[in-house]
């Protein structure tokens, strides 16, 4: 008998093993969220499914352009960390994209904090609290993908319409974001 084994055994293994990897996969994914998830305040929710600008634009004013043309940009405070952006994009008017995050960056605009404190519903999810403290249907994900930039803790909640995302470095979060699913 030859030492190399037959080519049809190896490839019948590593098919059992990618099963065996895919049922663990999808075990440890959570349920979708059955309500939208929002980056609410007293004074605005912001849903990727039903927020428009104008819905913005008469609680906060015109953003600044940043980080890039097309996002309109906010300064705002938080609960857990002092100064923070919230940075918007709109498709047609309407909300497509949302993200709360720390300035990392020496360049970034130093926007008067507006008396706005926003954070994740449902989970009450705050940027600079703990990871550990995330609501259940937060999920880690495994690869980070690019666009969501350089971040150790990467979660994600699906729900109808959308998903969230809790991002840090160190066990702490840094940035929150919702986006809409293209229509």
């Amino acid at each position: 008998m030859s030492e190399n084994a037959p080519d049809f055994a190896i490839r019948r293994a590593i098919e059992i093993l990618a099963q065996i990897c895919e049922r663990q996969r999808r075990a440890a994914a959570p349920a979708p969220c059955e309500r939208p998830v929002l980056l609410f305040s007293e004074t605005l929710a912001l849903d990727v499914n039903t927020t428009t600008r104008a819905d913005v634009e008469r609680k906060l004013g015109v953003g600044f352009s940043y980080p890039a043309r097309g996002w309109h940009t906010y300064g705002v405070r938080g609960a857990k960390v002092g100064r923070l952006l919230l940075s918007l994009f709109y498709s047609r008017k309407q909300l497509a994209a949302a993200e709360l995050y720390v300035p990392k960056v020496d360049r970034a605009p130093r926007l008067q904090p507006q008396d706005a404190h926003f954070r994740i519903v449902p989970g009450e999810v705050e940027v600079g609290m703990p990871v550990t403290s995330l609501p259940e249907h937060f999920g880690r994900m495994e690869g980070m993908p690019t666009q969501l930039g350089a971040f150790a803790d990467l979660f994600e909640a699906r729900y109808p319409g959308g998903a969230a995302y809790a991002m840090g470095n160190t066990g702490t979060i840094e940035r929150l974001a919702i986006y809409t699913f293209a229509k």
